[in-house]
């Protein structure tokens, strides 16, 4: 649970909304009425956006037990760095018919309040996380964030129907396959049967996600700093090997090569980061693999790369 909320956290088109209705959110199985002033975007991360900042989401999460004493003491602090965060109050409700917790707390590097409904579903885990910046308080309704969380209500959808929500379209997986979908957008990609990819390093990985709302160009002495850069601070353990623009099918590719041995990997893992500008999106697709597969792997990427297209 504490990966996916890393996830959210790191990687905090328009598409206005009544504030009234109840949304199923894209790439779910879940549906909010989201807060006044709130609208839904992808961009990348599926999440409902207020000017000030604040924003609600909803993370889809396997099923799996959950009680009270999870969510840690009061007063505890949960996560490390920006992610960690104070907490001030836990408890135990009931959320449309369906067992429920609530925690409240303060994001310390952040400035931020953080509250979330985790609602135990027939078929997963909805987790609604709202996160409200000190510089919007008292611009934003806190009670009706809140009141806003414990309208989060399943609505089972196939993975097929969630796959199709993405703003994005599969081609040839190449004997892989989608294996879960995080935050509505992130799709993870895999040739086995786990979707963890920070605890299971046998197998290939891949997380795709796009960006949209501006032309995008890429330039290898431009953006490989700030390609490189991203890279580290999602793995702060990389090595990065190397920076360069490829050819494919669909164009001009900025590649990011590097190497990493996370705690728990029995030996060094490879990992290729694509940047591909599609007209007014970008699709990004982070790759890991064990090293002792050579090129083979790195081909089977490239080829599920070239096979997606943006919608």
């Amino acid at each position: 649970m504490r990966l996916l909320v890393t996830i959210l956290l790191l990687f905090l088109s328009w598409f206005p909304l009544r504030a009234e209705d109840r949304q199923l959110v894209p790439g779910t199985s879940w549906s909010i009425i989201p807060p006044p002033g709130f609208v839904l975007e992808r961009n990348p991360v599926t999440m409902f956006l207020h000017p000030s900042k604040a924003v609600v989401t909803i993370m889809q999460m396997p099923l799996q037990p959950l009680k009270l004493s999870d969510l840690g003491e009061i007063g505890s602090v949960q996560g490390t760095g920006q992610n960690a965060t104070k907490l001030s109050e836990t408890a135990e409700l009931i959320v449309n018919g369906r067992q429920a917790f609530l925690m409240k707390g303060h994001m310390i590097e952040r400035n931020a309040e953080m509250m979330s409904v985790m609602v135990i579903g027939e078929a997963s885990i909805g987790m609604v996380i709202g996160s409200v910046p000190a510089t919007a308080i008292g611009t934003v309704d806190l009670a009706a964030i809140e009141t806003s969380l414990k309208t989060a209500e399943e609505v089972l959808q196939s993975m097929e129907q969630r796959i199709e929500a993405l703003p994005y379209r599969f081609g040839d997986l190449a004997g892989m396959r989608v294996a879960e979908l995080l935050v509505g957008s992130f799709a993870v990609v895999t040739d086995g049967p786990s979707a963890t990819f920070n605890e299971d390093f046998d197998q290939v990985y891949a997380l795709v996600f796009a960006m949209s709302g501006q032309s995008y160009t890429l330039d290898l002495q431009r953006d490989g700093e700030a390609a490189r850069q991203r890279i580290l601070q999602e793995y702060p353990d990389a090595t990065i090997l190397g920076t360069t623009m490829r050819d494919s099918p669909k164009g001009a590719v900025l590649e990011v090569s590097y190497s990493r041995q996370p705690q728990g990997a029995k030996a060094l893992l490879g990992g290729t980061a694509w940047f591909r500008a599609d007209g007014p999106a970008m699709l990004l697709m982070i790759t890991q693999y064990p090293t002792g597969g050579g090129p083979a792997h790195y081909d089977r990427l490239a080829k599920v790369r070239d096979a997606i297209e943006m919608k």
